[in-house]
C-alpha cells in the first residue's frame, strides 16, 4: 500500500513539475512575441525581427508569427522574404483574409508578371476541400467518424431486427467511408505544408541558366518576389520551373524555400 502511495505521489510531483515548466515556457514565448510586436509598432524593425526569429528556433510556430515576420520584412523593403513568410502563413491558415490581402499587396510589387498555366478545376477543388480544416482537425474528425462507424457496426452485429441491422450496416459503411476520406485529407493537408517544394526569389534579380554552371547560357531573368517550383538540386544549384512552364537552373542562394 505504501509503495503504491509513493508511486502515486511521485507521478503527481512529476506531472506538476512538467505543467509548471510548460506554463513557464509558453509564458516566455508569449512574452517574446509581445516584445517583437512592441518593437514593430515603434518602428524598430531589426529588433522585431530578432525577437521573431528567436521564436522560429522553437517548436511553437504559428501563422501569426509568420504573418508578423512578413509584415516586418515588408516594412524593411525586403519584398522577397516578406512574400516567403506571407506564403508560410497562408499554408498554415489558407482562409485568413488578412494574410491573403497582404500577400496580394506584396505580389503586386513583383516585377515579373508570369502567365500561369490554368490549373485543372478538379485539382483546385480538391485543394480547397483539403484546406477547409487543419491536418489535426481532419485527423480528429476521422477518429470521431471511425468511432461512429464502430457504433453502428455493433448495432448491425447485435441487433435482432432486420431494420436495425440494415440501419447499422449502411451507416457503418457511410461513416467508415467518410472516416477514410478525412484521414486522407489530414495526410494531404500535412503534405501541403511539409512536402512543399516552392520557393521565392530573394535577391533583386537572377539569371536563370540552361545548366547548373555559372558559364551556362542565360535562359531568362527572374526578379525578387517571384515564386518558383524547385524540381531538382545539384550541389549549390537548383533546377526551377515557373508558372508559365519555363525551366532552368539558378544558384541556391538566390531563392528561399517556403
Amino acid at each position: 500500500m505504501m509503495n503504491y502511495i509513493t508511486r502515486l505521489a511521485y507521478f503527481l510531483f512529476i506531472t506538476v513539475c512538467l505543467t509548471v515548466m510548460s506554463d513557464k515556457s509558453f509564458a516566455q514565448i508569449d512574452s517574446l512575441f509581445e516584445k517583437g510586436n512592441r518593437h514593430y509598432q515603434q518602428g524598430e524593425y531589426d529588433m522585431a525581427l530578432y525577437a521573431y526569429n528567436q521564436l522560429l528556433r522553437g517548436a511553437r510556430v504559428t501563422p501569426e508569427l509568420f504573418y508578423n515576420l512578413g509584415n516586418t520584412y515588408y516594412k524593411k523593403g525586403n519584398l522577397g522574404l516578406a512574400i516567403v513568410y506571407y506564403e508560410k502563413a497562408r499554408l498554415l491558415a489558407p482562409n485568413d483574409e488578412n494574410i491573403r490581402q497582404n500577400l496580394a499587396i506584396a505580389n503586386a510589387k513583383v516585377v515579373d508578371k508570369i502567365d500561369i498555366i490554368p490549373e485543372f478545376f478538379l485539382k483546385r477543388w480538391l485543394r480547397g476541400w483539403i484546406n477547409l480544416l487543419s491536418s489535426n482537425a481532419w485527423a480528429l474528425f476521422s477518429l470521431i467518424l471511425f468511432a461512429l462507424a464502430l457504433l453502428f457496426l455493433s448495432l448491425y452485429i447485435f441487433s435482432e431486427t432486420k431494420l436495425l441491422k440494415r440501419i447499422g450496416f449502411y451507416f457503418a459503411v457511410i461513416f467508415l467511408f467518410f472516416s477514410i476520406v478525412s484521414l486522407w485529407s489530414a495526410a494531404k493537408r500535412k503534405n501541403l505544408i511539409t512536402g512543399n517544394n516552392t520557393a521565392i526569389v530573394v535577391i533583386p534579380s537572377v539569371n536563370v541558366k540552361s545548366s547548373p554552371d555559372a558559364d551556362g547560357t542565360n535562359v531568362f531573368v527572374l526578379h525578387e518576389g517571384t515564386k518558383v517550383i524547385v524540381t531538382d538540386s545539384i550541389e549549390n544549384w537548383k533546377e526551377i520551373k515557373i508558372g508559365s512552364g519555363n525551366k532552368g537552373w539558378l544558384e541556391s542562394m538566390a531563392i528561399h524555400p517556403i
